[in-house]
């Protein structure tokens, strides 16, 4: 088997691309996590604000 030979400037080259495409990636979905639990803590607070509204409706 012939030997094979790297130019270590691509293979640097290759590997800081796919590096920095991976970082993309992690971070969309690191903003779409925090988006989702952003909406979900809104829709608990207004949960909660509608059952305040209810129950203070049936005391009266």
């Amino acid at each position: 088997m012939k030997p094979v030979n790297y130019d270590f400037s691509n293979v640097q080259n290759l590997l800081a691309t796919k590096i920095a495409n991976l970082e993309i990636q992690l971070a969309n979905e690191q903003a779409a996590r925090q988006a989702i639990v952003e909406y979900a803590e809104s829709l608990e607070k207004q949960l909660e604000e509608l059952k305040t509204k209810n129950e203070g409706g049936e005391n009266e």
